[in-house]
């Protein structure tokens, strides 16, 4: 689970203190920092006391607080992003940190058929109130992966192989125009990072997390189409998000990594398109990454559905097919 919003933001400015990004005798100030950090200013108050206590900054006369064990020269000016390597604080809320688990076994399932999930049970599964899981429901049902059936039932969308190549329909005709739009709003520090990354990354594979994967997929299928500015496309696009979750459970854990990283040097084709100006370029080379990828991920599917093992939780239950239920209906009778 996340750090709470005080954990990562005192160790965001412990550091910058540490690192003499925020010199001695600077004046921080409750709500500047609240500002820069876009949070309340209940954990500010909460962090400035503790480092307070620890030494590394110190009342004045004056408000706020100086850095530095001893009061002296004040210094006065705002905070920009130099003043800390990040100024990125995830806010995962509750419900987020249980959503990951049941989106994981809802994903697993939906590769295997077609399955019913009772809210009231997992509620009860999760120890949590139904607001809360109502809230991961509805999460789910943004991204495509279940439908409200009615109260307390939903269904989980089976991702058969007809539903596969119809998402990839919807992200070819998408994903490219949100690319060679995003080519001309991305900066050229941007993309570097967007690059570091990947090569970091292959530079580590197959020693990599399936999170990182995960992240990295979204850097380019998610952050950076965001930058094409149309967010009707992108509420379309939320709902091809089924085909990233095959990679994001299955890899790393219940399917070994390829022996060859599956789309660093793809998604690098497109990264320098764009870094070099040809908007059109980087369309289509995420046009031809996705036209690739849609085989890759059928395949692993297929194997999945075949030989891949999942252990059904019991706020789910499946729902035998039609042609599946006559056959089981035969079965008894002979």
């Amino acid at each position: 689970m996340a750090r709470s919003l005080k954990e990562q933001l005192y160790r965001v400015v412990r550091q910058a203190i540490e690192d003499g990004r925020l010199e001695p005798g600077l004046v921080l100030l409750e709500g500047h920092l609240a500002e820069h950090f876009a949070m309340s200013r209940s954990p500010v108050r909460q962090t400035l006391a503790r480092l307070h206590e620890e030494g590394r900054i110190c009342r004045f006369e004056g408000r706020g607080y100086q850095v530095g064990a001893q009061p002296g020269d004040a210094v006065r000016r705002s905070l920009g992003k130099s003043d800390f390597r990040t100024s990125r604080i995830e806010r995962t809320d509750t419900w987020r940190a249980h959503a990951e688990s049941v989106e994981r076994d809802v994903v697993l399932c939906s590769m295997k058929g077609r399955f019913e999930l009772n809210e009231l049970q997992l509620a009860r599964s999760l120890s949590v109130s139904r607001t809360l899981t109502h809230r991961i429901l509805l999460y789910l049902q943004s991204i495509g992966v279940v439908e409200k059936v009615k109260y307390s039932s939903w269904t989980v969308v089976p991702l058969d192989d007809t539903r596969l190549h119809d998402l990839y329909q919807a992200r070819r005709q998408l994903e490219p125009f949100m690319m060679t739009r995003a080519a001309e709003t991305l900066s050229d520090a941007d993309i570097q990072r967007y690059l570091t990354r990947l090569d970091d990354a292959a530079r580590d594979y197959p020693r990599v997390p399936s999170a990182l994967l995960d992240a990295l997929e979204n850097d380019l299928h998610h952050e950076v189409l965001m930058r094409g500015n149309n967010a009707e496309i992108m509420s379309m696009l939320r709902r091809t998000r089924p085909i990233l979750l095959i990679s994001k459970h299955l890899l790393g854990s219940s399917i070994e990594l390829p022996s060859v990283a599956p789309f660093f040097d793809e998604h690098r084709q497109v990264f320098e398109k764009a870094r070099d100006r040809h908007g059109e370029a980087a369309g289509r080379a995420l046009e031809e990454h996705l036209a690739r990828s849609e085989s890759q991920v059928q395949a692993r599917l297929a194997d999945f559905r075949d030989a891949g093992k999942i252990a059904v939780p019991e706020y789910l239950r499946e729902v035998a097919s039609s042609s599946r239920h006559r056959e089981q209906v035969s079965a008894r009778a002979l």
